[in-house]
C-alpha cells in the first residue's frame, strides 16, 4: 500500500486556509460561549431581582394589612362590639359583630377578615375566604398572650398571608382580629406583570395558583419539586434548569416569607429559555453566516495563493517529467520575476546543458556501436585466414606436422574459437544497444532449446566437475522464438552459474510454462550476489572488475572473470522478444536466475 502523500498545493491550501478557518472558528465559538453564558447570567440575576421584588410586595402588603388591624383594633366602636356583656353564643351579638367587621371590611377590602373571642372561638367571617380552627391555632397562640404576629395561613384549599391582632380592653385581650391577603392566582399574574417571569406558588406539592398557559408545565415542575428531597427550597439561591413540557426553563425555588420550611410553602419563578435566547439564536445565526464568508474567504485566498505558488512549480516538474522522456524543449512558461521566475530561469539552463551532455553521450555510445561493430566485422577476416591455416597445418596440407606442432595448432584453434566467441558477444551487444537485434521468429521446442544450452555451456567447461540436470515440464509444447538468440541467452546464464559454483555444486536448468508464457529457470548452489550489486546486475553499463587487473578464462574456471557482456546479452536477447528476466540470490547460497517469455513471439516481432 502506498503511502498517502499530499502535493505542495495542498500543503499550501491547507497552511493558509486553516490558520484563518481555526482562527474564525474558535472567535464564533469563544463569542458564542460568552454570549450563552453573559445570557443565562443575566436571567439568573434576572430571577434573583423578581424574588427580590415579590418578597418586597409581601412585606408591603403585610404592613398595610398590619396597620390596617392596628387601626381597626383601636377603634372603639370595633373594640367596644367585643366587651358587650352578654353570652358569646347569643345569636344577636354574633350579629352585632358581624355587622361591625362588615363595615370595616368594607373599608380594608381584605380576603379574609375574621374576629374572633378571647378563647379563638370564630364570631364572625366576613370576606370570601375564611380559616378552619386547625389552620389558625398556631398563630391565635401568640395573639391570644397580646402580641401582634404575621405569617402564612395554611389551609387545604391554599395559604394567604395574614397578620393576627390581639384586641385589648382595660388592659386585657378581649378578642383576636385576622385580616389576610390571598395567595393565588391573582397574585402570581400581578407579579408576573411586574416581573415578566412566570410564577406559580405551592402548597406541599399542590399548586394554589400559576400563570403557566399549559398544565404540562405545571405538572412537570411539580415533578421537579418531588425529586429535590425533603426540602426543595433549602438553596434559596440555587436556579436550576429545569424542562418544561415544551421548552427548558430556568427556575427559582423560595419559601414564602413569613413561613415556616417544614410547611413547604413555596413560590416559584421562572424563565423561558426559549424566549430568552431569541436575541441569542439571531445573534447565533449572525455568527453562522459570518464564519461562512470568512471560511469561504480563506479558501478563495489559500486557492490563489496555493494556485499562484504551484502553477509555475507544477511547469517545472512537468518540464523534469519531459526531461525523463527526452524532451528538452518542453515550454516553462514562467515569466516572474520572483524566486521562482529565478529558479525557472536556472532549471531552464541546466536543462540545455543536460540536453547537450545527453546528445554528447548518445553520439558517443553511437560511435562506440559502431567501433565494435566494425572491429568485430573486421575481426573476422583475420580470424578466417588463421583459422584456414591452422586446418592446412593440421591436416598436413603444408607439410608434416610434428606432435608439438599439433599441441601448439590446438592451443591456437581454441584461442581462435574464444576469439569467435568475443566477436560475437561484441557484435550482438552493439546491435543490443542500436536497437538493431533482428529476430528470425520459428517454431522451436522447448527441451530441444534447453538441452542445446546446457550443452553448448558445459562444452566450455570441460575440467569443471559440477552436476547440471534439466527439468522440463511434460507436455509444455512448442514455443515460437528466435531459436539461436533465445539458446544463446539460456546458455549464458548456464555459464555464469557455472563460472560461480564451486567444484562439486549443483546446476538446475527448469522449464516450465501456463498458457501465454514460459519460464526457464537456471538455479545454483554457488558463491551468490550481494544486494548492493544485484541490483545494477542488468544495468548498461556494468562491470564488477578493474579492467586494468582483468584476468579472462575461457574455460570458466571457478570465480574467473569474463568480459560481463553475458548478462548484458541475455537481456536484450529476452527483452527484444518481448519478455523479462530476473535475479534472486543469497551470498553464499547461491542465485536463481528467471528468464519469462510469451508463448508466441511472433506478434512482438511484427510490432517491433
Amino acid at each position: 500500500m502506498k503511502p498517502l502523500r499530499f502535493g505542495l498545493r495542498w500543503k499550501l491550501l491547507l497552511f493558509t486556509v486553516l490558520p484563518p478557518a481555526a482562527l474564525t472558528v474558535g472567535t464564533l465559538l469563544s463569542v458564542n460561549f460568552n454570549l450563552s453564558r453573559h445570557l443565562q447570567a443575566n436571567i439568573r440575576e434576572s430571577l434573583t431581582r423578581s424574588a427580590t421584588v415579590f418578597e418586597t410586595m409581601l412585606a408591603a402588603r403585610s404592613r398595610a394589612l398590619e396597620v390596617a388591624a392596628q387601626v381597626i383594633v383601636r377603634d372603639p366602636r370595633f373594640f367596644s362590639a367585643l366587651t358587650l356583656p352578654v353570652s358569646h353564643e347569643d345569636p344577636q351579638f354574633r350579629a352585632t359583630v358581624a355587622g361591625v367587621a362588615k363595615d370595616f371590611n368594607r373599608i380594608t377590602g381584605a380576603d379574609l377578615f375574621e374576629v374572633l373571642d378571647r378563647q379563638g372561638n370564630l364570631l364572625a367571617s366576613v370576606a370570601p375566604r375564611s380559616s378552619t380552627r386547625e389552620g389558625r391555632r398556631e398563630l391565635l397562640r401568640s395573639a391570644l398572650k397580646g402580641h401582634a404576629i404575621t405569617g402564612v395561613l395554611v389551609e387545604r384549599r391554599g395559604h394567604d398571608q395574614v397578620t393576627v391582632t390581639p384586641v385589648i380592653a382595660d388592659g386585657r385581650v378581649v378578642g383576636v382580629l385576622m385580616l389576610g391577603a390571598s395567595i393565588g392566582e391573582s397574585l402570581a399574574r400581578d407579579l408576573r406583570a411586574m416581573t415578566r417571569s412566570e410564577v406559580t406558588f405551592f402548597s406541599g406539592l399542590s399548586s394554589t395558583g400559576s400563570t403557566l398557559q399549559d398544565p404540562e408545565d405545571v405538572s412537570a415542575l411539580r415533578k421537579m419539586l418531588g425529586s429535590l428531597g425533603e426540602d426543595p427550597a433549602a438553596q434559596p439561591d440555587r436556579v436550576l434548569e429545569t424542562r418544561g413540557a415544551t421548552e427548558p426553563h430556568l427556575t427559582l425555588v423560595r419559601h414564602l416569607p413569613h413561613s415556616k420550611p417544614e410547611d413547604h410553602q413555596l413560590y416559584v419563578l421562572q424563565r423561558s429559555l426559549g424566549a430568552e435566547t431569541t436575541f441569542l439564536r439571531n445573534i447565533r445565526s449572525v455568527l453562522v453566516r459570518l464564519g461562512i464568508v470568512a471560511l469561504v474567504a480563506a479558501l478563495a485566498m489559500g486557492f490563489t495563493v496555493a494556485e499562484r505558488i504551484t502553477r509555475p512549480v507544477r511547469r517545472l516538474v512537468r518540464g523534469a517529467e519531459e526531461m525523463e522522456r527526452g524532451n528538452y524543449d518542453y515550454p516553462l512558461q514562467v515569466f516572474r520575476r520572483d524566486e521562482i521566475g529565478y529558479l525557472a530561469e536556472r532549471f531552464n539552463d541546466m536543462r540545455q546543458r543536460q540536453h547537450a551532455y545527453v546528445m554528447s553521450l548518445q553520439e558517443v555510445g553511437r560511435l562506440k556501436s559502431e567501433f565494435i561493430s566494425i572491429a568485430s566485422h573486421e575481426l573476422r577476416t583475420p580470424i578466417s585466414v588463421i583459422k584456414g591455416f591452422v586446418e592446412l597445418f593440421a591436416h598436413g596440407s603444408l607439410g608434416d606436422v610434428s606432435p608439438k606442432q599439433r599441441q601448439a595448432l590446438g592451443a591456437i584453434e581454441h584461442s581462435l574459437q574464444n576469439l569467435v566467441r568475443i566477436a560475437e558477444d561484441a557484435t550482438r551487444m552493439a546491435q543490443i544497444e542500436g536497437d538493431r537485434l533482428n529476430l528470425t521468429i520459428a517454431e522451436l521446442q522447448v527441451d530441444s532449446l534447453v538441452d542445446q544450452a546446457s550443452a553448448a555451456a558445459m562444452a566450455d567447461a570441460p575440467h569443471r566437475d559440477l552436476t547440471v540436470t534439466v527439468e522440463v515440464e511434460p507436455n509444455l509444447g512448442p514455443i515460437f522464438v528466435d531459436g539461436p538468440r533465445m539458446t544463446q541467452a539460456v546458455a549464458n546464464l548456464v555459464r555464469n552459474a557455472i563460472r560461480f559454483t564451486p567444484d562439486g555444486g549443483l546446476i538446475d536448468v527448469v522449464a516450465r510454462g501456463d498458457d501465454d508464457h514460459i519460464a526457464i529457470e537456471v538455479r545454483d548452489n554457488g558463491v551468490g550476489i550481494p544486494d548492493e550489486k544485484r541490483r545494477h546486475l542488468f544495468s548498461r553499463p556494468f562491470s564488477h572488475r578493474d579492467s586494468l587487473n582483468h584476468h579472462s578464462s575461457g574455460t570458466l574456471e571457478f570465480n574467473s572473470a569474463g568480459l560481463g557482456l553475458g548478462l548484458l546479452i541475455v537481456r536484450g536477447i529476452v527483452e527484444a522478444h518481448g519478455g523479462v528476466v530476473g535475479v534472486e540470490s543469497k551470498v553464499r547460497r547461491g542465485s536463481t536466475f528467471v528468464i519469462r517469455v510469451p508463448r508466441d513471439c511472433r506478434r512482438v516481432s511484427a510490432a517491433a
